[in-house]
């Protein structure tokens, strides 16, 4: 009697697992028939109608193996440039969710310069509403003040200046998000392992930019702070000859070394030395317009100085001794005599960043000084 209990019982948990395993099937396969029809509607580039479906998917399938895909689709296709509903705040409410799920480094760099860039755009699109509002309203005081008229046709001119300002803006935002976009489409991957850090300081530059801006013309600035980065690689060798390729087609590159927490050693080649973000920027569209798709203004106001040279002659000798033992050199005008030129190594974020380069050029039988750029 008591065997025939024991083998009741073991059939009725045997029963309930074959049940809940059927149940788990069942929702597996109602998540990946969703899956499909979203790639389908997203191949025939019916984008809006992908990102709903995706969305579902991630709604209502949490448990299933589809979830984080579909999470990051239906943020992506709510901001694909050929979406003709485009939801940024959407877009943005996936993208923080997919944050929140386990990723890699590589994945968690990706959605974190979406964020980015999506507040970027969501703060540009306010300040042009903010910009439209007021020129409403003024249009509608002109109308009914006639005695006004000199003076708010005079502001109405200073509001479309600026309306316009704040329209090229969100454009060339919306056009670095749609490269953006076709380069997601190609590689599937961001090759730079700093990328999403990079968006981040990008928006605080602009913030310190602004706030000195009303200054600048009182006060001289001969400080070169700017750069823009267009490759990293662990490679030493291989961004030594990216540098020299951009030399010899007459642009202003050279290569910095950094020691990256986790990640090891990586050379970065960057492209000229500018004194202000919104000339860097300038240069850094024109860049992405060209052969640098991954071309990006990052701040790194300290370098490495091997001397201050008078002629040509003698800072070429440095400069050719330098690159003999692996080191990209450049140079930019003395602060105090614009006559002479100084002799840089080397790009970085800190002072402290900078000594450890100093420190193997001090080896080397130089004799290198941190600065300021």
């Amino acid at each position: 009697m008591e065997n025939r209990n024991v083998i009741v019982i073991i059939l009725c948990f045997f029963l309930a697992g074959c049940a809940s395993q059927s149940r788990d099937t069942k929702v597996d396969s109602q998540a990946r028939s969703h899956m499909e029809r979203a790639a389908a509607l997203e191949d025939s580039s019916a984008y809006h109608q992908a990102a709903r479906e995706y969305a579902f998917v991630a709604g209502r399938y949490p448990s299933t193996s589809y979830y984080k895909s579909a999470v990051w689709k239906a943020a992506l296709l709510n901001i694909h440039p050929a979406n003709s509903k485009i939801d940024t705040s959407t877009a943005h409410f996936w993208l923080n969710v997919y944050l929140g799920l386990p990723l890699t480094d590589e994945e968690k760099e990706n959605a974190t310069l979406y964020v980015a860039m999506i507040e970027r755009i969501n703060g540009l699109q306010s300040q042009l509403s903010s910009l439209v509002s007021e020129r409403d309203k003024l249009l509608d005081v002109t109308r009914k003040q006639s005695g006004d008229i000199v003076t708010g046709t005079q502001r109405l001119g200073e509001l479309e200046a600026e309306l316009a300002k704040a329209r090229d803006a969100l454009k060339k935002m919306k056009e670095v998000d749609v490269r953006m976009q076709r380069s997601k489409d190609k590689t599937n991957s961001i090759t730079s392992p700093e990328l999403a850090q990079k968006a981040s300081e990008l928006n605080n530059d602009q913030d310190n930019t602004q706030r000195s801006s009303k200054n600048h013309a009182l006060i001289p600035q001969d400080f070169y702070p700017y750069t823009i980065q267009v490759s990293s690689r662990r490679n030493k060798d291989i961004s030594t000859r990216e540098a020299m390729k951009i030399r010899n087609k007459g642009n202003f590159g050279f290569v910095s070394h950094a020691h990256i927490p986790g990640k090891g050693d990586w050379y970065r080649v960057f492209i000229g030395c500018y004194r202000s973000f919104e000339e860097a920027q300038q240069a850094a569209f024109e860049l992405k317009e060209k052969e640098h798709p991954q071309a990006i203004v990052v701040k790194m106001p300290f370098a490495v100085q091997i001397g201050v040279f008078f002629g040509d002659e003698e800072l070429k000798k440095v400069d050719a001794d330098l690159r003999s033992k692996g080191y990209v050199a450049y140079s930019v005008p003395d602060r105090l005599d614009n006559n002479k030129a100084r002799l840089l190594v080397g790009a970085f974020r800190t002072e402290k960043e900078a000594e450890i380069l100093a420190k193997e050029l001090d080896k080397e039988g130089f004799r290198p000084k941190v600065i300021q750029r």
